[in-house]
C-alpha cells in the first residue's frame, strides 16, 4: 500500500531536485512513479495529428520514484514524518504523521 497520494505536499530527498517541494498530481503504483507539480519536467517531440493540429517541442512533468519522496506533515519538525493508520470517530480510516500525532492529508 502506497502512502502518497494524489494532492499530496511532498519534498524530493535524493536525486537532482533534493530539497525540492510540490503537490503530487499523478501516482502510478505500477511503475512506483509520482508526478510532481514542476519538477522533472522533459521535453517531448510530437508531431501534428487530429487531436493536436500543432507539433514541436512540449514539455510536461515525468515521473519521480516514489522511494525519493517524503510526504510533508503538518507542524512535524524538518516537515516531514512517517506515517500511521487510525480510524477516526466516523469509522473512516485517516492517516496520520508519527511523529506530531496529526492529520495528514489533501482533504
Amino acid at each position: 500500500m502506497q502512502r502518497i497520494k494524489k494532492g499530496d505536499k511532498v519534498r524530493v530527498i535524493a536525486g537532482k531536485y533534493a530539497t525540492k517541494e510540490g503537490t503530487v498530481l499523478l501516482v502510478n503504483n505500477k511503475k512506483g512513479v509520482a508526478v510532481i507539480e514542476g519538477l522533472n519536467k522533459v521535453k517531448m517531440h510530437r508531431k501534428p495529428n487530429a487531436k493536436q493540429e500543432k507539433g514541436g517541442i512540449q514539455e510536461k512533468e515525468a515521473g519521480i520514484p516514489l522511494c525519493k519522496l517524503a510526504l510533508l506533515a503538518p507542524k512535524a519538525p524538518q516537515g516531514i514524518s512517517k506515517i500511521k493508520y487510525t480510524i477516526n470517530k466516523e469509522g473512516k480510516k485517516v492517516r496520520i504523521a508519527k511523529k506530531t500525532n496529526h492529520p495528514v492529508g489533501s482533504k
